[in-house]
């Protein structure tokens, strides 16, 4: 083994080493340890992302970015599938534009992942929050009335109040207020919700408007992406507890290789490929792009500005409100749980980074703007973490996927969601070990653990189960006799909360 590995194999397996270690201390001897690389290129990435520091390892770095965009690139399939069927506020208009929603959907997301990569030097993806897309065009265009045009005035007018916050130190402030058994819990409930996301897509769950349900689904209908899926998990587990580099991104690839060819050779009516339908090569539309589409969605969303229907409906200034605060705490929590993470890799991260609140809100607004639903940290990027990515470049290799999605989104729709969602799985089980950290014998973080995992998975909404966090924490410690602990905006924020909760009420799917 040369000098260079050897080294670089001690940065890897010293993470132990962090409970004594300053993390001064950490990257000072990671600076030690790491040897630069000979070609000027590569040397200037590893000199730019900080690698020295970081103890981080190019391969690592691709492919934990490689795996994290395997692990979510079904937003790009879901998203437009679920948002198309939003009407416009106009009578016969038609509803928004498919095309239009993923052309969007994929350019801001890799638009805002680079730059996230580049200038917070976390390994953090961002695309279309799920949840958040039914709340925008379920609750807000078809029941609230107000079509997708609508929809997109409310989230950019929420996005105008979230970048403003987020540019004031209100956000940081906030966020330090939090005690760390508040953050533990938020993480642990976004990995089971992860999980949960990850069994339904495999059609283990029966599913109402692309929510899924607390039912099984029809078996003897799913049992094929059930059983691709599956097996997918297996194999990551396997690669992944062998040290396998790569292990998710291997298990995807190579199950997507026999689930097309399984979906392009069963007969094309048969109920148990109907999970699997993206994967048939015989309904290849070829290179078709409809930005003509993409131009309605924007130029129809700006022209209804002038539309009285939206501006005398009260369900307007709700949805700014609770779209907002949603964004906020979605991404907060979410953000809260990463940089944890990465703390434990790298013992570097002690603090959110005040660049990646911006980028993350500023990403809100692009989105709004182009036509697709608010954007948001992604929960997978967890599965590209314990692949080893440690800084930006991991998240720059997203973006980059992400706008080669745009061009190759025919080939890129092969891969099915069954075995995608199987990287999900992965992130919560490994998620799942901060349990241990929780301190259950203490009702002020037993209770708010118990509802923050609870409302993230029943009511599929990351944001709901931050906010029972919070309101869980506050009231325990009142009743505890510890009230005088609590920092004065924790309680701001459960009360917020219970705001939030009534006026989400008047927006809800009746």
């Amino acid at each position: 083994m040369d000098n260079k590995s050897l080294k670089q194999t001690q940065v890897e397996n010293e993470s132990e080493l962090f409970i004594n270690e300053t993390p001064e201390q950490t990257a000072q001897r990671n600076k030690e340890a790491f040897v630069f690389s000979n070609n000027k290129a590569i040397r200037s990435i590893e000199k730019y992302f900080k690698f020295d520091t970081l103890g981080a390892i190019m391969k690592k770095e691709i492919i934990g970015g490689i795996t994290t965009f395997l692990s979510l690139m079904y937003i790009l399939t879901v998203n437009p599938g679920l948002v198309s069927g939003t009407p416009s506020i106009n009578t016969g208009a038609g509803n928004m534009n498919y095309f239009g929603i993923f052309f969007a959907t994929a350019l801001v997301s890799g638009i805002c992942c680079i730059i996230m990569g580049l200038f917070a030097n976390i390994p953090v993806a961002m695309s279309t929050s799920m949840g958040m897309n039914a709340l925008v065009s379920v609750n807000i265009g078809i029941s609230g009335g107000l079509g997708f045009e609508g929809a997109m005035i409310v989230t950019m007018l929420s996005s105008v109040v979230f970048v403003t916050v987020s540019l004031t130190p209100l956000r940081s402030f906030i966020i330090k207020s939090i005690p760390k058994g508040i953050v533990l819990a938020i993480g642990i409930g976004i990995g089971l919700f992860i999980a949960y996301v990850g069994i339904s897509s495999m059609g283990w769950l029966a599913q109402e408007n692309g929510i899924p349900m607390a039912s099984v689904a029809t078996l003897k209908d799913n049992y094929l992406p059930i059983i691709l899926g599956s097996i997918t998990l297996l194999l990551i587990l396997f690669l992944a507890f062998k040290k396998i580099p790569g292990a998710v991104a291997i298990a995807i690839l190579s199950m997507s290789v026999i689930a097309i060819i399984l979906a392009s050779t069963l007969p094309s009516d048969s109920k148990a490929i109907s999970l699997l339908g993206s994967a048939d090569l015989r309904k290849w539309e070829g290179w078709n792009y409809d930005f003509d589409g993409f131009a309605w969605n924007w130029t129809s969303t700006f022209k209804a500005f002038g539309n009285a229907k939206i501006w005398t409906s009260p369900v307007t200034y709700i949805s700014i409100f609770v779209v907002m605060l949603i964004n906020f705490f979605d991404a907060t929590g979410t953000m809260a749980a990463f940089t944890h993470q990465l703390d434990q890799k790298t013992n570097q991260h002690k603090e959110i980074s005040q660049k990646a609140l911006v980028i993350d809100s500023m990403g809100t607004m692009m989105a709004s703007v182009t036509g697709t639903t608010p954007l948001g940290v992604f929960a997978e990027s967890a599965a590209g973490i314990e692949q080893g990515a440690k800084t930006g470049l991991a998240a720059v290799v997203n973006g980059i996927l992400f706008l080669l999605a745009i061009i190759m989104f025919p080939i890129f729709k092969l891969i099915p969601q069954p075995i995608t969602s199987a990287a999900c799985v992965y992130i919560g089980i490994m998620m799942i070990k901060e349990a241990a950290h929780v301190e259950w014998d203490k009702p002020e973080f037993l209770v708010p653990t118990f509802l923050s995992i609870l409302f993230m998975i029943a009511t599929y909404e990351i944001a709901n189960g931050v906010a029972m966090a919070f309101i869980g924490y506050s009231f325990m410690m009142m009743i505890t006799g510890k009230a005088k602990k609590v920092h004065p905006a924790v309680y701001c924020l459960s009360v917020l909360f219970v705001i939030y909760f009534i006026a989400f009420a008047f927006i809800q799917v009746k």
